[in-house]
């Protein structure tokens, strides 16, 4: 148990490092038969790359460097003995790169026909790499590609696997060769399309939200924005105006900005939400604001500084609305929106940051100045947060012997704060055990460490209070 806890938390510890803030964690358990089963049924990774590895290791390279280094993705992929049925669930993009040899390994194959299915289930997206072959050889088995299929399987199987190959070839990807320059240019763009589609995707809000009604309403005020019945209708003042969401990690500031950002942006002529904490290289991330403020696709940059005069000479006279959000540092704002002279009459930037005192890096000009101003989101009242663990782990409806539930559901909240990533996590978790004897010991557990309350979460999930100090001194490697 040891053994599989470690593993866990060693993919947790990587998932935290790059992943936004409002993704809930896959949570495994070691089952008697040795198999794996998740407890959550979330989406956790960003891509999943199928490949068979012998001729498309260059590509392959190249394209994990560029989604993982460069645009700050989680990928996964590669795994063999009943895992990556789960991963590919469980991933937002797939991703197959399809060589001549890829159809020779049944694996792959296996692979490919789920992505398929998961695309027919779940609306995931697929975006075939067709390294040194074409669609054409895909769909209906040419060239090498066609060569180098002779499954030895039953026919129900090759009837699964003709399907996916025929619809997967049919669908638009990317074609790479064997040029290394090509091959570099072709993962820088391959990341940029994929991140951006995730990040637009990331912008879908639940209707799950509590208490942010008067945090809207006060953003617009500061923002200039006239505001009634939910909606945006005008800005007011020429000034470029900046508003830093500030609090600490987990509050709501992300989906705070996300609100006010899709209530306001039509009031632009042009904007761009930026995921600064995740996307950690700063051409990346200029070359992301360049497009979407041009509307258009990647524009190619040669470092910072051309990025840099580039952001500044293109916008001056242009009314742009930009958040950038999980700003830690002065220079993430320098490289971006440094000078609001940078950008037109009327423009607004919204910042998310637990670090205040990062707002002072904007240089807000002496002609002409513009307006620096923070607001902060604190924890949810008691009874705020009950509301959110509710609907997450009731939606919204106790059930039917709720009564010792919804005692439970109050002890919980108190144990934990008002931190709504903590009680979206913990509810999630609990919805997927509606079993007393579980909530209790889940209780009992952060009852006992609410010093660390993540190793407890470890532990009540790996094993319960025995594994608690094992995956406490791990936590602290």
């Amino acid at each position: 148990m040891e053994l599989l806890s470690l593993l866990c938390l060693m993919r947790y510890r990587e998932q935290r490092s790059t992943s936004r803030g409002d993704d809930v964690y896959w949570i495994f358990e070691g089952t008697e038969d040795g198999k794996i089963k998740d407890k959550f049924l979330t989406v956790l990774n960003d891509v999943y790359l199928s490949y068979e590895g012998t001729e498309d290791c260059r590509i392959l390279h190249k394209l994990r460097t560029a989604l993982t280094d460069v645009a700050g993705l989680n990928v996964v992929g590669g795994y063999r003995g009943g895992w990556e049925k789960e991963f590919i669930k469980r991933s937002r993009i797939l991703m197959p790169i399809l060589s001549a040899n890829y159809a020779s390994s049944e694996s792959c194959l296996e692979e490919l026909a789920q992505m398929w299915e998961c695309r027919e289930l779940n609306g995931q997206n697929i975006i075939p790499i067709f390294f040194c072959i074409t669609g054409s050889d895909v769909q209906y088995m040419a060239g090498d590609f066609g060569r180098a299929y002779s499954p030895q399987v039953d026919s129900e199987t090759i009837k699964r696997w003709k399907e996916a190959l025929r619809e997967i070839g049919g669908l638009r990807g990317y074609t790479a060769n064997l040029n290394k320059r090509y091959q570099a240019r072709l993962a820088e763009e391959v990341s940029f399309s994929v991140a951006r589609k995730l990040r637009d995707d990331g912008l879908v809000l639940t209707d799950e939200l509590v208490a942010i009604d008067d945090h809207v309403q006060k953003m617009m005020r500061k923002l200039g924005v006239a505001y009634s019945e939910g909606q945006a209708t005008e800005v007011h003042g020429e000034d470029v105006r900046v508003v830093g969401i500030c609090g600490k990690s987990g509050v709501g500031k992300t989906t705070l900005a996300k609100v006010v950002f899709k209530k306001m942006h039509k009031l632009f002529e042009a904007y761009s939400f930026l995921e600064v904490g995740r996307l950690k290289k700063f051409r990346f991330l200029q070359q992301m604001l360049i497009a979407d403020l041009q509307k258009r696709e990647r524009v190619p940059l040669k470092s910072i500084k051309e990025g840099t005069e580039k952001i500044a000479r293109l916008f001056t006279h242009k009314k742009v609305l930009i958040v950038l959000d999980h700003v830690e540092e002065d220079k993430q704002i320098e490289a971006l929106a440094g000078k609001l002279t940078w950008f037109g009459p009327g423009s607004r930037i919204i910042v998310t940051t637990s670090k205040k005192e990062v707002l002072s890096a904007f240089d807000v000009g002496a002609d002409d100045p513009g307006t620096v101003e923070a607001h902060e989101v604190e924890p949810l009242s008691d009874d705020h947060a009950l509301q959110l663990f509710r609907i997450r782990a009731f939606q919204g409806d106790a059930p039917e012997d709720g009564s010792e539930y919804d005692s439970l559901s109050r002890d919980f909240v108190k144990a934990i704060g008002g931190i709504p990533s903590d009680i979206v996590r913990l509810a999630s978790y609990l919805r997927n055990n509606m079993d007393m004897h579980i909530w209790k010991s889940t209780l009992e557990s952060l009852q006992k460490h609410p010093e660390d309350m993540e190793a407890a979460y470890w532990s009540l999930m790996h094993g319960g209070e025995e594994n608690f100090r094992f995956m406490r001194r791990f936590t602290e490697f």
